[in-house]
């Protein structure tokens, strides 16, 4: 009879303890995907200022205002030198292949 009932007790508690790390499991999992949710709203807030940045920056009016007053250098771009000679794609897509044109 007291074996019995030093089981049962044995197994109950076996059981709450089970319960009981699970739980703790189940909360730090919940805290993980909080502190995810949490740094994933940071990184779009950034995200979503950076970008305003990036526009505001790019805009014509920023750069030419700088630009009039001589704050921005104006510099022409050097042209490349080609060696090869120009192509005509669309003379080349009507060409059989193989065939010299």
């Amino acid at each position: 009879m007291f074996f019995r009932f030093g089981s049962v007790l044995s197994l109950i508690v076996l059981i709450a303890l089970t319960g009981t790390a699970i739980e703790k499991q189940i909360l730090q999992l919940k805290r993980a995907i909080t502190h995810q949710q949490y740094r994933l709203d940071v990184l779009l807030d950034s995200h979503v200022r950076l970008r305003l940045e990036a526009q505001r920056l790019g805009t014509p009016a920023s750069l030419l205002g700088p630009l009039e007053r001589g704050e921005l250098p104006l510099e022409r771009p050097k042209k490349p030198h080609r060696t090869d000679l120009r192509r005509n794609p669309s003379n080349e897509m009507n060409q059989p292949s193989g065939t010299p044109g």
